[in-house]
């Protein structure tokens, strides 16, 4: 049978592994959470482009676009800001 002192000392050293294996894992997700993020901006940021200038060439578009928006943003500062830059909402 073994010391009960180095059957301590392994559980305490595996305890200390757990708690940087914890650590470790919390870091991952926040690092895909970040990442997951910058993506959903890039996507966000080309589509918005992408409507904002077809919205530009076709005024039939352009309604229809401030349209959606008049129902889809509902946040007063989003609208006024909005509103400011041309999309009379």
């Amino acid at each position: 049978m073994k010391p009960i002192n180095v059957t301590n000392e392994k559980i305490a050293a595996l305890r200390k592994k757990e708690t940087a294996l914890k650590s470790a894992l919390a870091a991952a997700l926040v690092d895909a959470q970040r990442a997951r993020a910058k993506l959903q901006a890039r996507e966000f940021s080309a589509v918005g482009e992408a409507l904002c200038k077809y919205a530009g060439q076709s005024p039939d578009f352009k309604l229809m676009l401030k349209q959606v928006l008049a129902s889809a943003v509902t946040d007063e500062p989003t609208r006024k800001f909005l509103s400011s830059r041309g999309w009379g909402l």
